[in-house]
Parts: structure tokens; C-alpha cells; sequence
């Protein structure tokens, strides 16, 4: 499905999911959190206390103490500073900014939201950056994507919305967005987006 060329012209803003777009790694908890944790530390005993702390339901300090460490341990700067940017991301926004507003729309504890900007100064390029710990609702709660379109001062019909779940991206379409699949894995949920890609850079061949 391709939506029409008038719709495309009316874009204004695009906005990003931080893990798996942005940032490489799509597993925050799996790959990244997981291999740092104590042996015999499950993804099940992890997964509640992740969920609730994401959805800004629990602190951060709760978060690590549910996990029997301390919000000053040392796997806390590790774990964050295990993230790489998508290395076509410097040169999809350079070009796409030169057209488009750029936002960020991510499922992320407001800390580490904090600490991911300390590291890689998205303010520079990103703006609105809507983080789910912050605004206490996450993907794909359909109020996220109510205070998405309310921060960025424009309808869903003028926003693209670049994810790597279809599920998210299924919402993000009932309020008229561009959807558009960065298909790092296998996604059997049966939404068919506007676009697929396999590469960020992708995008430059219709925005």
C-alpha cells in the first residue's frame, strides 16, 4: 500500500523510534541488558519491573532494585553506553531536515531518555522527543501518539512515523500518519505500513 502523492507533499514532520531506527539494536532488554545482569536473572524477572519503569509507572531506583542492584551500579553506564547509532542516521537527517521537522517517539525510561541525550545530543536534530517514562503512557497506547501530535503542533495527517514494529506502527496509522517499517527481523503482526525498509537510507527514495 503507497499513500497518495498529495499526502506526501503535506508531510511535516518525521518522526523516529529510538531502538531499532536510531539506534541499531532493536532488543533494549534482550541484547543489551540481559548479558550484564547475574546468572540466573530471567528476561520474565526483568520484563515487569522494565515495563512498569518504561511506562513511568515505577522510578528508576524501583527498576534496578527490582533487579536486586542500585541505581549506582556500574551495569547501569555500561548498559546505556552499549548503543550505537544507525550508521546511515547522520546522513538520512542532514537531508531529510533540510525538507522536514525530525522528532523522536520512543518506549524508554526518562532517565535513560536523559542520558542517551547527554551521549548523542539529539535536541540537535530531534524536536519534539517524546519519551514514554516521561509522559507515563508508551507504544502503542494511542495516547502516546495523542501527546506526539500535540507537542509537535501539527495533525497526524502531516507526520511520518518511521518504527521497527508493525503493532506500533498500526496505531500510529488510525490518526492518519505515514507509516513506514524499518524491517530489521521478521515482523509477523499483519499490518501492511506504507513503506518497508531495510535500510535507514531507504527513506530518501520517497520523503
Amino acid at each position: 500500500m503507497q499513500p497518495d502523492l498529495l499526502a506526501m507533499k503535506n508531510l511535516k514532520l518525521i518522526a523516529f523510534d529510538l531502538f531499532g531506527v536510531v539506534i541499531t539494536d532493536g532488543h533494549l532488554v534482550t541484547n543489551g541488558l540481559m548479558p550484564l545482569l547475574p546468572p540466573g536473572t530471567t528476561k520474565a524477572d526483568v520484563k515487569p519491573f522494565y515495563d512498569a519503569y518504561t511506562g513511568g509507572q515505577i522510578s528508576e531506583a524501583a527498576f534496578w532494585l527490582g533487579l536486586n542492584l542500585t541505581v549506582d551500579s556500574a551495569i547501569r553506564n555500561q548498559f546505556l553506553n552499549g548503543f550505537e547509532l544507525d550508521a546511515e542516521l547522520a546522513e538520512v537527517t542532514y537531508a531529510l531536515a533540510k525538507r522536514y521537522r525530525l522528532g523522536i517517539l520512543s518506549n524508554l525510561g526518562a532517565e535513560w531518555g536523559e542520558m542517551l541525550e547527554e551521549r548523542f545530543a539529539f535536541s540537535e536534530r530531534f524536536e519534539p522527543r517524546i519519551i514514554s517514562g516521561a509522559v507515563q503512557c508508551q507504544k502503542p497506547e494511542p495516547e502516546i501518539f495523542e501527546i506526539l501530535i500535540k507537542a509537535s503542533g501539527v495533525g497526524g495527517e502531516h507526520i511520518a512515523f518511521i518504527d521497527d514494529r508493525r503493532e506500533n506502527l498500526q496505531v500510529a496509522k488510525r490518526f492518519g500518519m505515514t507509516t513506514i517499517h524499518y524491517q530489521r527481523e521478521p515482523d509477523n503482526h499483519p499490518y501492511e505500513p506504507d513503506y518497508t525498509i531495510q535500510r535507514l537510507g531507504e527513506v530518501l527514495q520517497f520523503l
